[in-house]
């Protein structure tokens, strides 16, 4: 004899019924293979008849969060759509300049919110909001959560072996700190300190570690576009002569009259007067020409009267077969003063303005001290990495030897980094 097999179902089935969810949640076909007497017994029972079903009230809760989403067929084409708008914002600010460094400068704020909210909004759905990578983000996160005590900034030392090693940063801080050099340009520094073997890494790597250390950098001016300047290509061959006005802390102006070699930057002689002076200039000439004997030069200058005097006149007339030329800038030829017009800029600030100077004497003691060291001690970068006497003398110092010393600190940095044993990067 058959028995039917009586069918059990499920007590969240009859909670659907009792609270007409029914259709919310299964199809048509699935609802048909219930019996109808079971539905209508099911849909007159009260709740209180099964233990713990205020259990179900959450499921209540889901489903009419499930059944107004489902009611608003437009809830995926509002999401899609305010992407779009992102997408466009972010189209609207690429160009402007920084925009991306606020996100980076701001990546601790940009994690923290991200993670806050992943459980409801996917993490790749939050990034295109800042407009980065996950893997940006991922090297936001190891950053930020991270934390390497191995590391001058805090940074794994595993997951970012090529960074430098604290006592590296420490010897940048150091050099950007030192009273001698705070107010020297950052290739400057850089090459000092790469010159004295105390650093060993690009220049690029350096201006990020001055960033990085909140050192900023000084404001850059641009040319016009049909700027041309003056260009030589050997010692003596152009001197330029300026003269420029500083005041001291007693209220009293000097006139610092100054002759340079354009090729090199180097001063070959100044004198500070209490006012233009030609014959200063006049002088100057003189025991450069004699000390340094050039074969031809021209001398360029400004229409100053310091320049266009009797004194500058007669010297020039009494050198032999004219082998210093006088021009004036802009007048005779097309191109300025400019070379050492910004050497006079970068002296104040660099050498003079830092300084408490308090009279005339004080001055000359600074400037005495100031000189040597410009032309000696302080490289250039747009000297190749010599100071203003090596490019004079035509002593090339071959920069591109200290990258040896470069990339073997790279290799004894990677080793290191990686050999850390703080547990935090595991």
């Amino acid at each position: 004899m058959f028995v039917k097999q009586r069918n059990s179902w499920d007590t969240s089935i009859k909670h659907l019924v009792r609270h007409n969810l029914l259709d919310d949640i299964l199809t048509p076909d699935q609802i048909s293979k219930i019996p109808r007497s079971n539905l209508s017994r099911w849909k007159y029972e009260n709740d209180d008849k099964y233990l713990y079903s205020d259990i179900n009230n959450i499921i209540k809760q889901e489903i009419n969060l499930i059944k107004r989403l489902n009611q608003s067929s437009s809830i995926k084409r509002i999401n899609e759509n305010y992407f779009r708008l992102v997408d466009t914002f972010h189209q609207m600010i690429s160009d402007i300049k920084g925009s991306k460094s606020i996100i980076k400068n701001h990546k601790e704020l940009v994690v923290n919110s991200i993670e806050a909210v992943k459980d409801t909004i996917p993490i790749d759905n939050a990034l295109k909001v800042f407009n980065i990578s996950r893997t940006t983000y991922q090297t936001y996160k190891s950053i930020i959560i991270h934390k390497c005590e191995a590391s001058y900034f805090k940074w794994c030392t595993k997951r970012f072996p090529n960074q430098l090693l604290p006592k590296e940063v420490l010897m940048i801080k150091a050099y950007l700190s030192h009273i001698d050099y705070m107010h020297w340009s950052k290739a400057s520094i850089y090459l000092r300190a790469v010159r004295n073997n105390n650093l060993h890494c690009c220049i690029s790597t350096f201006y990020k570690y001055c960033r990085l250390l909140g050192f900023t950098n000084l404001k850059n001016y641009s040319k016009f576009n049909n700027h041309e300047p003056l260009r030589t290509s050997r010692p003596n061959e152009v001197w330029c002569a300026d003269v420029t006005i500083f005041k001291t802390n007693d209220g009293v102006k000097h006139y610092i009259h100054i002759l340079m070699d354009h090729y090199s930057r180097k001063i070959l002689g100044y004198t500070i007067e209490k006012s233009n002076s030609g014959k200063a200039i006049g002088k100057l000439l003189q025991d450069a020409y004699l000390k340094y004997k050039p074969a031809q030069t021209m001398l360029l200058t400004d229409g100053g009267c310091e320049n266009t005097n009797s004194n500058v006149t007669s010297f020039l007339e009494s050198v032999s077969n004219n082998t210093l030329v006088h021009k004036i800038a802009q007048r005779d030829v097309l191109f300025s003063n400019s070379m050492i017009e910004a050497f006079n800029k970068t002296f104040k600030y660099e050498f003079l303005y830092p300084k408490t100077i308090n009279s005339g004497i004080g001055l000359i003691k600074i400037i005495d001290e100031a000189i040597p060291i410009y032309n000696k001690d302080r490289p250039q970068w747009s000297l190749s990495g010599n100071t203003p006497s090596e490019t004079f003398s035509g002593i090339s110092i071959d920069f591109s030897k200290y990258k040896t010393s470069f990339n073997k600190q790279k290799a004894i940095r990677l080793v290191q980094n990686k050999e850390n044993s703080c547990r935090k990067c595991f």
